[in-house]
């Protein structure tokens, strides 16, 4: 005698189970693809934002503390305070460190430049102003770019600076665009 209370499952039956499973199996996959691309496309972009973040925050300082004062470069010729617009060299200045910062016990100036090399957007930092072939800097690398641009405000919209007879301009605009941000303008300040 058998018993119709013990008996098993079906061929048929464990194929609709696992063909469920399978379907249940790729939808959550699918589910689980799709939230894995987007937190790597957020940190992507929260990642170029904050980049973006810094570098909007260092020129600003810098401009804001620029100073009239030329320096000495490593092979003796004079260097204008404040010049921009030459290739790769967008920016160069001169500018003074608050006395809370740790720079400080130096001294109270440094020579700052913007550098575009390749698509990325650098800072250098020289904490002697009158340099030697042995002078040594920092350099960070700041985010990269696809383009960057920088005008200069004395008495009209200039591409290159140091204008004629000027020291310091009174604004610069920076115009520049990130991939995945898109194109950008900002205008900074220049301290008087």
């Amino acid at each position: 005698m058998h018993n119709s209370a013990s008996r098993g499952f079906t061929l048929l039956e464990i194929l609709i189970a696992m063909a469920v499973f399978a379907i249940m199996a790729a939808m959550a996959y699918a589910g689980l693809r799709a939230v894995l691309d987007a937190r790597a496309g957020t940190e992507q972009r929260s990642d170029s934002i904050a980049a973006l973040q810094q570098t909007l925050y260092l020129l600003n300082e810098d401009l804001a503390q620029a100073l009239p004062r030329s320096i000495r470069d490593e092979l003796g010729s004079e260097q204008p305070a404040f010049s921009g617009g030459n290739g790769e060299e967008l920016l160069t200045l001169t500018r003074s460190v608050p006395e809370w910062s740790e720079l400080s016990i130096r001294s109270d100036l440094q020579r700052v430049s913007y550098r575009l090399e390749n698509g990325s957007l650098y800072r250098q930092v020289w904490i002697v102003l009158d340099r030697t072939q042995q002078t040594q800097f920092r350099r960070k690398k700041l985010l990269n770019v696809s383009a960057f641009e920088l005008r200069f405000y004395g008495s009209d919209w200039m591409t290159h600076w140091p204008a004629e007879g000027s020291g310091l301009p009174k604004a610069v605009e920076a115009n520049f665009n990130l991939a995945g941000l898109g194109d950008m303008r900002r205008l900074f300040l220049v301290r008087e």
